[in-house]
């Protein structure tokens, strides 16, 4: 079933590149919205500082050091700023994937601009709503399986002086928490389908379903999101590899990088179109619509006045 799924997402993420193409063009308004205005900042703040040159060469430490000595505002608003675009970023994909949904799901022949709209606007404070429930969940799930082993590392540094033991822990505790929190966002994937498919309104019932549908399957969805990962890690490998190759160091290799940057976040796009494909596969498999009853043929009501057989 794990192969099937990844093979009916990949087809999916084919059949309608548009959807990648349009959550590439999101991605990259909300990176121009938040790059433009920090770039622009801490140039014309770094621009004054003597040995800014320096950081044509790379990161450098003491530069930053002395501009937060100069602008000690600065950096503060920078945060607050790359916050407030972080809960944008997640409202923005809320929407998003409501109409991505809503275009993999629907069979109807509408334009691809109606189809992608009406699934942003219809579903999205379900999707929110969803995910403010989801959140806590894998914040608990996460420090219940997650917190005592930290505690045992803590106390296995302390007590023991077991550096080494101690940092397998933590890594150990780290990778648990991480487990949980990807098994809910795969939950709140499948209620997300299925608030789509079913035109639901309720979700708390519909994110218990896909707690209960990822719980009880955990391989094929943890499987089908591997194999997705392993994809986008590729994409990555190849982006990296070519980085080292091409170091920007003039204006036309920066041109060229920057196209090859965009080149994988719009390949990170089309992987997303193919999981949440791969997805819905799964959810019909898992739980496929129930088939429709058939509607009792009508009684024959006799004339007045005739008598009943």
């Amino acid at each position: 079933m794990i192969l099937t799924a990844t093979r009916e997402g990949l087809a999916s993420a084919r059949r309608i590149p548009r959807l990648a193409v349009t959550l590439w063009l999101v991605n990259l308004a909300l990176a121009l919205s938040a790059g433009v205005p920090g770039f622009l900042a801490l140039q014309s703040a770094i621009g004054d500082l003597p040995g800014a040159d320096a950081l044509a060469d790379g990161f450098r430490l003491g530069v930053l050091s002395d501009l937060a000595e100069t602008r000690p505002g600065l950096f503060g608003w920078l945060f607050f700023t790359a916050a407030g675009l972080a809960l944008v970023g997640l409202l923005v994909g809320a929407a998003a994937t409501g109409g991505v949904l809503e275009v993999l799901s629907s069979r109807d022949d509408r334009a691809f601009a109606h189809r992608f709209g009406r699934g942003a606007g219809r579903f999205f404070v379900r999707f929110v709503r969803a995910g403010l429930l989801a959140g806590p969940v894998a914040a608990v799930a996460a420090a219940l399986v997650a917190g005592p082993l930290m505690a045992l590392g803590v106390r296995m540094r302390r007590e023991w002086g077991a550096e080494v033991g101690s940092g397998l822990v933590f890594l150990g505790a780290l990778l648990l928490a991480g487990l949980i929190v990807l098994l809910v966002l795969l939950a709140l994937d499948a209620a997300r389908i299925r608030i789509v498919r079913e035109d639901a309104r309720r979700v708390l019932p519909l994110l218990r379903s896909g707690f209960a549908m990822v719980l009880r399957h955990p391989a094929k969805w943890l499987g089908t999101w591997a194999l997705n990962a392993a994809l986008w890690a590729l994409a990555l490998a190849l982006y990296l590899a070519f980085r080292h190759v091409v170091p920007a160091g003039t204006g036309p290799l920066v041109l060229v990088m920057a196209v090859a940057q965009q080149a994988f976040v719009l390949a990170r796009a089309w992987l997303r179109v193919a999981l949440l494909g791969s997805e819905i596969a799964l959810v019909d498999r898992l739980r496929p619509l129930g088939a429709p009853v058939a509607a009792a043929p009508p009684q024959a009501v006799p004339e007045p006045g005739l008598p009943l057989a």
